[in-house]
């Protein structure tokens, strides 16, 4: 999947939102499989962009000022699962949409040629077969929510983590699990409590690219922080044996080959 189809994809969920759905049939392959989720009136596999076309306006009717929001696009050689987060009401129950939607896309030659509605994230990675993404996600999940040693597992005891911009600039080299903690606390002194929360997950071989957003606040200033920036993690096996930091996401791209 290129660079390009990434963002024609993403840009068939803006249509959504701007109600122009021709735009967003212009990326469908005729002659698409598609599977909505198994509690679906219309569930089972079904075949045909019309046929796709008629179920999406179908949810169009049924509830009122509908957006879909990506919030996590994670990527592994021509399929691509989108997390979503939906928002409008019921058209004739008022009810309030909320709960996260999972969409998993197969994309050819700048075609979605397959679409699956997962019922779960879970149910979505465990059908992309690939663990280090499982591994990458659950590493920053728990770093989040203040569980440093299930952060730290993900590692191993040998790992190097490259940064750009802390402890200053120019970054620093932090290496072992005493390393990631001292990273960790040497960024909490210049960003305050802060969250990385991946935007994009790409497997490229042994290794993944994450696309993160980092929020805190200054420790000093007390001013709201946020940067978008990238983490290269390397693999041996199941632990995560390098890390290297971007500030350019297209430079991280560019150096695992899935970039010119």
């Amino acid at each position: 999947m290129t660079e390009d189809d990434v963002a024609v994809l993403l840009n068939g969920y803006a249509a959504w939102n701007r109600d122009e759905f021709d735009t967003i049939f212009e990326f469908i392959d005729p002659e698409i499989a598609w599977l909505p989720t198994a509690n679906a009136i219309e569930s089972g596999l079904h075949t045909g962009r019309g046929s796709l076309r008629e179920f999406m306006e179908s949810w169009r009717e049924s509830f009122d000022d509908l957006r879909v929001e990506p919030e996590l696009l994670i990527q592994k050689d021509d399929t691509a699962i989108v997390i979503a987060r939906p928002s409008g009401r019921g058209h004739a129950s008022g009810i309030e949409l909320g709960a996260e939607v999972v969409h998993v896309w197969t994309v050819r030659e700048g075609r979605a040629v397959g679409f699956w509605a997962a019922g779960t994230r879970e149910q979505a990675l465990e059908a992309l077969q690939e663990e280090t993404v499982t591994t990458t996600l659950r590493s920053y999940e728990a770093f989040n929510r203040g569980d440093l040693e299930r952060a730290v597992s993900a590692f191993d005891p040998e790992v190097v983590w490259h940064t750009w911009i802390v402890p200053g600039p120019g970054g620093a080299t932090y290496k072992g699990h005493a390393g990631i903690r001292e990273l960790w606390s040497d960024a909490r002194n210049v960003f305050g409590d802060f969250r990385n929360v991946p935007e994009r997950i790409v497997v490229a071989g042994d290794r993944i690219v994450a696309f993160v957003c980092v929020r805190g606040r200054g420790k000093e200033s007390g001013v709201e922080v946020e940067g978008r920036i990238a983490h290269v993690h390397t693999f041996r096996g199941s632990k995560i044996t390098r890390v290297e930091s971007y500030q350019d996401r297209d430079e991280a791209l560019k150096a695992v080959g899935l970039t010119p």
